[in-house]
């Protein structure tokens, strides 16, 4: 499974305070994305451990998309 369930992304972000970890600015909830901190295609799991909630911006950069 690739995408995170809405009760980890929830985890995460409560984790980080709201807080991106690349721009280190505060978003709400619906103002970021899930990301594998070890990516998906390098052998990174979909776990609580390896998600990291980032704003739609840095997950973009982050991605190349």
């Amino acid at each position: 499974i690739r995408a995170f369930t809405p009760a980890q992304k929830l985890e995460a972000y409560e984790k980080q305070q709201g807080v991106c970890p690349i721009c280190e600015e505060k978003f709400t909830l619906a103002e970021m994305e899930a990301d594998h901190i070890t990516p998906w295609h390098l052998g990174g799991k979909t776990l609580i451990e390896n998600c990291q909630m980032l704003c739609k911006e840095c997950n973009r950069r982050k991605s190349g998309k």
